[in-house]
């Protein structure tokens, strides 16, 4: 499929949305905030809405300007996340009244459902709350309720399975900006962890897509089969053509508001619309929460991908790390990597006293090797690790750098070497000679192509017919 889809997005209006917010001190959209986002991104329809904020009497006028005879009244407040767990969305009459007393009656029951549900399950609690109970607790609750939002009714085509749809950006660590789409509603998790693979939920990267190659990844989704009237008893609910444009909606706005985008006035930290619903052929958002940061100053400097070829395909292999009188970790590491094929003439271990282990030509020092290695295996302690990685970024003897030691930044006492760590590979990527580094707590890499095993678990541990491979790809 080629479909051209052209989105309407007005990037300085979101950008306005987030300014606002920042300035009044929040990290985070309330909902009616993530609806005027969804329209500067380009949705049709999201649903019109009135802060009924605490203090406040709104004229009757004003309570009937939506349209519909019914409405929808969810509580506001940053900590609470699934509202109609606690009774914070009730769908009533529209009568000025009948909401006039809902609001109210919400405004103390939500607060006591709230600290009800935190007092019996406290390790869920936000940090804001922990150590609080009973009245204090409610108290604290009832401070940060901001209001209750009135929103239009809009009912869907259809309540039962697989007509909702999630939407959603994260920024990642690991992957950068990730767009996710898949089967919506309460039960997201549920049949995430219960489908098989791509089959609820699909995830793909926002720098390496488009709008038409993501929707062709969600084709695979029971989620689209169903919006698409192609199981028994359902009809479309919805065009491809616009769940391609909101695709490529998301993507586009994920690519501008990326933590990787060197001029982004904002970074969404997550986005998540669940549901969408579907009404006459329209997608309907009836719930978003967004989180969103400052940019950093300094951006991380691109890691050397081209150097990744030669982890995987190494002519020299150097390993630090291994007894001459036990089988630790970087023995264990050796002797696999020779099981596997790989000349021992192509392998040199660092050692300060020896000078051969099981065939292998041993060197003082990293500095000390006549010609540098393709991979450079780092099987020591992590307490060993800043003294090493200096060594490595200073001489200049390793392509690529795999980290076998774990703890690094999982503790709060290895988080000050982790960083310093992280700042030492990341200069030595800005100034375009330092390794490409994988790890730590790896557990290893087979390589077929490569000839080599760095696993650490013993030979008479692995599966049998170890060696050449048949390749598929």
């Amino acid at each position: 499929m080629s479909i051209k889809i052209a989105t309407h997005i007005d990037f300085a209006a979101m950008t306005q949305i987030f300014t606002q917010a920042e300035r009044k001190g929040r990290d985070l959209l309330y909902e009616h905030e993530v609806y005027s986002l969804l329209r500067n991104l380009g949705s049709e329809t999201p649903p019109r809405s009135l802060l009924l904020l605490a203090g406040t009497r709104p004229s009757d006028e004003e309570l009937l300007a939506l349209p519909g005879e019914r409405v929808v009244l969810k509580i506001v407040s940053p900590y609470i996340v699934h509202k109609s767990d606690v009774g914070g969305v009730r769908i009533i009459p529209k009568h000025p009244d009948k909401i006039r007393s809902t609001w109210r009656r919400m405004m103390y029951e939500v607060a006591e459902n709230y600290a009800d549900r935190i007092e019996r399950r406290p390790a869920h609690a936000p940090t804001h709350y922990q150590g609080l109970t009973g009245d204090a607790l409610v108290s604290a609750i009832s401070q940060d309720i901001q209001g209750v939002l009135l929103v239009q009714f809009i009912p869907p085509d259809a309540t039962s399975f697989g007509n909702e749809l999630i939407v959603g950006l994260r920024a990642t660590r690991e992957f950068g900006m990730v767009l996710t789409a898949g089967v919506g509603g309460t039960d997201t998790e549920l049949l995430a962890d219960n489908f098989r693979k791509n089959r609820s939920i699909v995830s793909a990267s926002t720098e390496l897509n488009d709008g038409e190659s993501f929707f062709e990844l969600f084709r695979r989704t029971v989620a689209y089969k169903v919006l698409a009237g192609k199981t028994r008893g359902q009809k479309r609910v919805v065009a491809d053509e616009q769940l391609i444009e909101c695709f490529s909606a998301f993507i586009q706005v994920g690519n501008f508001f990326s933590p990787t985008a060197k001029d982004a006035p904002f970074v969404i930290d997550e986005l998540e619309i669940n549901p969408f619903a579907f009404s006459d052929f329209m997608m309907v958002p009836l719930d978003g929460m967004c989180r969103f940061s400052l940019p950093q100053k300094t951006l991380a400097a691109p890691r050397p991908v081209e150097k990744i070829h030669t982890l995987l395909h190494p002519a020299r292999i150097g390993l630090i790390g291994v007894s001459t009188s036990r089988q630790n970790f970087g023995r264990v590491i050796l002797q696999n990597i020779l099981a596997h094929g790989f000349p021992a003439d192509r392998i040199t271990v660092i050692h300060p006293s020896a000078t051969n282990i099981d065939g292998v030509v041993c060197a003082r020092e990293l500095s000390a090797l006549s010609e540098p290695v393709d991979l450079f295996v780092v099987a020591v302690a992590a307490e060993h690790l800043p003294e090493l990685i200096e060594e490595i970024m200073s001489c200049k003897k390793a392509a690529s750098v795999l980290l076998i030691p774990g703890g690094l930044g999982e503790t709060q006492d290895s988080k000050a070497m982790a960083e310093k760590i992280m700042s030492w590979i990341d200069d030595g990527h800005r100034q375009g000679d330092g390794p490409v580094f994988l790890g730590g707590n790896s557990m290893g890499v087979i390589s077929h192509p490569g000839n080599y095993d760095t696993w650490f678990i013993p030979e008479k541990k692995l599966p049998k017919g170890r060696g050449q491979h048949h390749r598929n790809s």
